[in-house]
């Protein structure tokens, strides 16, 4: 087994070996001191939302003998038996992709991409003409940001061959980032696609690993400008497409000739409101699609039927039969053991939870591997059916990982270095309202009963986020928070995922309104049901998303509402880029009441309530004219605010700021609830 790992307290990954057989753990690379990040690779790992350092990434080849790691710009090979650790040819790489048999690396430099033969160090340049605005072999901004796809390179089963992105970028707006802290160095341009703008232009080519003329894919990428996925399986399995249409309505299956470029189309997904992409498979990003190896047929994820199902297609794209139960909901497809007949999935045994369950092919009862509750996530190793790595963040607060058989059977598990939780989150998990929406109540560790506490709501509230996950330990946080004197809550309303599919799509064309009736019915429920929660003293806090419900409850229900903390705020969504918000709310031009009804400027004049914003000041994601512009909008109309501003991005990878946000949250709250200290309740 390999794996990363940090020391407990520093954000440095090395790369380490461990033998389950003798249990003893080697470590394999260790990073260079220091690492300087070009401006390419540190968008990348922003999308990626890498916070961490060091050696960030490892490819092992089929046969498990070599593994190539990269530190920021510079990579290394290593022979798995000896440990030796080479050095690999060149600097400047990004995005490195091994290749299958771990003889080459396809790397990208100066926007162009480049194949490294490992043995001589000999560099071959395969495409010409990269520029700022026109990069070979890396995914566009709406790809890595909104879409879950971070490559833009792809090998071919026998390595002979490459698949690459070229995206053409000049006709999207220009945003430049300045750094305050660095006034003499000049502003950093970013090509962002906002709603309504120009997207990148995108086609796919193949090209020889050794060089030559490029064979460009052929599919009607203006109708389809969106690549979901791209799959090139092994075996008899084609190479397969993902396409999406600008308004995410509609999504086509292309099978592929890459000896020609031509596309046939296998598989079309329609829904009025918006199409969410197929889960990408397992913890090794392999994607759906997944081809049987025989290529008789394809294994494949939708929930037309209301929950996700897992189906397997024949060959022509024509259903065969749904695997999973829709008892089940689907989660990822983890591994297909062709010989046993099986395939092994996570799926939702309730909406709080992730369990692991191994199915027959040909459908039948789901056997459970993994009773433990909590959050479980496999991966099995290519042509390893017989054990899986589960990483589980267990109900009981713990983070394990373990080696298990295809019975679940604990094997090993994997040496951690973190130290034990100075906190223990004390977390009831319910149902709120008449909606039955997960709710979750957190208490301070000196909780008293027959005492009133101030109420802190923990909010997302909006798509592609659940809140409400039976993991404690994703919330140490919220219970430093609540061992300050207050009981903080969190609801999943209508319009975030993990329920069914009208529940997640019930905001299309309005992000607000519906989301914050849900939350405030959440409060009030619990608030009847539980005395020691005083909802005459209610705060609320979010980051993104959160930060924008956030700064959009304090000021449209006071009543409810005292204060508010909003972290990096989208405030006009038509400031946002193009792949998340119209799948959402359409365009601007389209519907122009849908994003003034869902934006924070509208009702700006109205606040009334403390409010502090927190951003980013370099954000390349949420930018800050988004704060720049509501605190306008409370200056215009004679609004008092507080304004926080930060060193960082979007993420705030550095663990110091985070925890001085987390000191500034509390301590805003505490001062403007008014009650820091839990009162007696008559």
């Amino acid at each position: 087994m390999l794996f990363l790992r940090s020391g407990p307290r520093d954000t440095t990954l090395h790369l380490w070996h461990f033998d389950p057989a003798s249990g003893t753990e080697t470590e394999l690379a260790r990073p260079t001191a220091t690492e300087s990040l070009s401006v390419e690779e540190k968008a990348r790992r922003e999308r990626a939302r890498m916070s961490l350092t060091g050696i960030t990434d490892f490819a092992l080849s089929d046969n498990g003998q070599t593994a190539l790691v990269s530190q920021a710009d510079r990579l290394k090979q290593i022979d798995i038996a000896t440990g030796k650790v080479s050095d690999v040819a060149g600097r400047g790489w990004i995005a490195p992709r091994l290749s299958p048999d771990g003889t080459h690396a396809a790397v990208v430099r100066d926007n162009d991409v480049h194949v490294v033969t490992l043995a001589s160090g000999h560099i071959t340049r395969l495409t010409h003409g990269g520029t700022e605005t026109l990069t070979h072999g890396l995914a566009e901004f709406a790809a890595a940001e909104e879409l879950a796809r971070p490559d833009g390179l792809w090998w071919s089963p026998d390595g002979q061959t490459i698949l690459y992105e070229e995206a053409d970028s000049s006709g999207v707006e220009k945003h430049y980032i300045t750094d305050p802290q660095h006034p003499a160095t000049q502003p950093v341009e970013f090509r962002y696609p906002r709603a309504g703008t120009a997207n990148a232009r995108i086609r796919l080519g193949l090209i020889a690993r050794d060089g030559g003329p490029t064979h460009w894919v052929q599919w009607d990428n203006t109708a389809f400008p969106y690549l979901a996925r791209a799959v090139w399986p092994k075996g008899h399995g084609p190479l397969t497409l993902v396409v999406l249409n600008r308004v995410q309505t509609e999504e086509r299956v292309l099978r592929v000739d890459p000896a020609t470029g031509q596309t046939t189309t296998l598989l079309i997904e329609r829904d009025p409101a918006w199409i969410n992409i197929s889960p990408s498979g397992d913890g090794r990003g392999r994607s759906l699609p997944r081809w049987l190896p025989d290529g008789s047929g394809f294994l494949w994820a939708a929930e037309r039927n209301g929950h996700w199902q897992l189906e397997l297609r024949h060959a022509d794209g024509t259903l065969n039969h749904a695997i999973t139960p829709a008892s089940l909901p689907f989660v990822s497809l983890d591994d297909v053991d062709p010989k046993a007949g099986t395939v092994t999935i996570t799926a939702n045994p309730d909406r709080i939870r992730t369990a692991i369950y191994r199915l027959p092919l040909q459908g039948g009862a789901p056997v459970l591997l993994t009773p433990e509750a909590g959050l479980h996530g496999a991966t099995f190793a290519d042509g390893n059916h017989t054990r899986f790595i589960d990483s589980l963040s267990g109900a009981d607060g713990s983070a394990v990982t373990t080696l298990r058989d295809t019975d679940g059977h604990v094997l090993a598990s994997v040496p951690a270095v973190a130290e034990t939780p100075t906190l223990t989150p004390h977390i009831e998990y319910t149902r709120a309202g008449t909606r039955d929406m997960d709710a979750m109540i957190i208490r301070p560790a000196g909780f008293k009963p027959g005492q009133h506490y101030p109420v802190v709501l923990s909010v997302y509230a909006g798509p592609g986020y659940k809140q409400v996950l039976d993991a404690p330990r994703q919330y140490l946080e919220s219970q430093c928070m609540a061992d300050h004197g207050f009981i903080v809550i969190s609801v999943d309303g209508r319009g975030t995922p993990g329920r069914d599919h009208d529940w997640e799509r019930a905001t299309k064309n309005n992000l607000i309104d519906l989301p914050l009736q849900d939350q405030i019915d959440g409060l009030t429920a619990l608030g009847r049901r539980y005395p020691e929660l005083d909802l005459n003293h209610v705060g609320v806090h979010g980051w993104s998303f959160g930060g924008y419900f956030t700064a959009m409850a304090t000021i449209r229900r006071p009543d409810v509402f005292k204060a508010g903390v909003a972290g990096a705020p989208p405030a006009d969504f038509a400031d946002y880029d193009t792949a998340y918000t119209e799948r959402y709310l359409g365009t601007p031009q389209d519907d122009p009441d849908g994003y003034r009804v869902s934006n924070v400027l509208t009702y700006a004049h109205a606040l009334s309530r403390p409010l502090l914003i927190m951003h980013g000041l370099t954000d390349d994601n949420v930018y800050f004219e988004n704060t720049m512009k509501m605190t306008q909008a409370f200056i215009t109309a004679g609004r008092p605010y507080n304004l926080l501003l930060l060193p960082g991005t979007h993420m705030l990878t550095d663990p110091i700021l985070r925890a001085h946000v987390d000191d500034a949250r509390e301590a805003f709250l505490a001062a403007t609830l008014k009650a820091p200290t839990p009162a007696t309740l008559n």
